[in-house]
């Protein structure tokens, strides 16, 4: 079990600590996660549609990270094994897979507690923006998100997560 909640706790604070000064990194912060449900699923999509482009690396990921900073739920790293070490596409995807999950808690508040559903949200959005960059560039392929992507459009996307939900097993 490999979660990501502690990577993803300790990045936030270095992404953030690019602002001139501490007030300022809080008020950014502050705004971030005052954004209202739309808004933020809005900038999720805009970094689905297209996570290579700098706007998504140096504006939308920077918010959306500040924005669930706290936010307690588990990326699972099982699910997708080796993206980290796919460059700057595999981290995209990784966050994508945070956002997904982000926003689905955020539209479905009574599902904090079904790993499942949220899990599937986050790798459903990754498909989705991974396709995304297929389309402008279809040499950039990730196995793991080939078969993630069958997967997803075979509507079994959900047995993937069942089979890595990143509980010890007894």
């Amino acid at each position: 079990m490999r979660p990501f909640v502690l990577g993803l706790l300790l990045l936030v604070p270095s992404l953030l600590a690019a602002a001139p000064s501490d007030t300022d990194r809080e008020k950014t912060t502050a705004w971030a996660k005052s954004l209202d449900k739309e808004t933020v699923r809005n900038i999720s999509l805009a970094h689905e549609t297209d996570p290579l482009s700098p706007e998504s690396r140096d504006r939308w990921a920077p918010l959306l990270l500040a924005h669930f900073e706290g936010v307690p739920f588990v990326v699972c790293l099982d699910q997708v094994p080796g993206v980290s070490d796919e460059g700057n596409l595999g981290k995209a995807l990784l966050w994508q897979i945070v956002f997904g999950s982000g926003v689905f808690l955020e539209e479905h508040p009574e599902a904090a507690q079904d790993r499942e559903a949220y899990m599937t949200a986050g790798l459903q959005s990754a498909v989705r923006a991974y396709r995304n960059v297929l389309t402008k560039n279809p040499q950039m392929r990730i196995p793991v998100f080939d078969q993630l992507d069958e997967l997803d459009r075979q509507n079994r996307l959900v047995e993937h997560v069942r089979a890595h939900d990143c509980q010890k097993k007894k």
